[in-house]
């Protein structure tokens, strides 16, 4: 089944009232397109403010949908998708090639989140993507981490045992590993606007043959970003990841969690993340 992608709805110097001249403001980046990309336990619903943001500073701007995510987060909770354990990495990165080839954005600069900067890579490797940006991404397969924290944080979502079922995060281990640089209050506030159950079956297939990109194939540039307190993904891993491929570029958040992209602040990331798409991507 298709699912459509979410779509959400300077002044030049002059004279002054002495007679000087009003310095010039810097010229706005010319207008982009960007499709966002979520990974587990949370709906495309979460980029919502991101859309609006890019989309009021005059680029296109817009989120996948994961397939069978449809409803609101809370019905989501309540009535998990009885297909979702079919959902592998496979299949969730050809919908999202087929939801940018469907809408005309396979040159689109493309940002993704945990699982969704997983997506992203191997999307750049598939030549789908004019640039990446990716947050805490996912590693590809081959790429381990043996930090405890890592261990810790993945257990639940990584259980071959219980692949059949999804996972699901609580409001108390939400907070301790995706959103622990939060206060409890302003977690659990997240929680209820967007934490949803996810497939094992996504992160499970991640480690095999679904999840492989060849450095040599990713050949357009790359943002990773990673948090100095995600847990989920140690910053370590997610520069682990920006050293595989030639074009990519590594920033570090000091004091960020899992959740940077949805915490307080974050329009200054997005911000960062326009201004580094206007000088790595070449428009004709």
């Amino acid at each position: 089944m298709s699912h459509p992608v979410r779509d959400v709805d300077g002044v030049p110097g002059g004279q002054s009232a002495r007679g000087g001249r009003v310095p010039e403001e810097p010229a706005a980046p010319a207008p982009m397109s960007f499709v966002l990309i979520h990974g587990m336990y949370v709906t495309a619903s979460a980029w919502d403010p991101w859309v609006e943001r890019l989309t009021a500073l005059g680029h296109d701007a817009r989120a996948i949908e994961w397939p069978g995510y449809d409803l609101s987060p809370a019905e989501l909770r309540g009535h998990p998708p009885e297909d979702l354990p079919s959902l592998t990495f496979g299949k969730l990165v050809e919908h999202c090639e087929e939801q940018l080839r469907f809408v005309g954005l396979e040159d689109a600069v493309l940002i993704g989140h945990s699982m969704g900067g997983l997506v992203v890579q191997a999307l750049l490797a598939r030549g789908i993507g004019a640039a990446g940006i990716v947050m805490s991404p996912a590693p590809p397969s081959g790429v381990v981490s043996l930090d405890p924290r890592f261990l810790r944080a993945n257990l639940t979502h990584l259980n071959v045992l219980a692949r059949s079922r999804p996972a699901h995060l609580s409001p108390q281990r939400f907070h301790t590993y995706f959103a622990n640089r939060m206060t409890r209050e302003q977690s659990d506030a997240l929680w209820a606007a967007h934490c949803v159950p996810t497939a094992r079956s996504v992160p499970l297939g991640s480690l095999g043959e679904e999840g492989v990109v060849d450095p040599a194939a990713l050949t357009r540039p790359l943002l990773v970003y990673g948090g100095a307190d995600d847990r989920i993904i140690p910053a370590a891993l997610a520069r682990r990841i920006a050293n595989r491929y030639p074009t990519a570029e590594y920033r570090e958040l000091p004091d960020a969690d899992h959740a940077v992209c949805f915490a307080p602040g974050w329009e200054s990331l997005a911000d960062a993340c326009v201004a580094w798409a206007a000088e790595r991507v070449v428009r004709d």
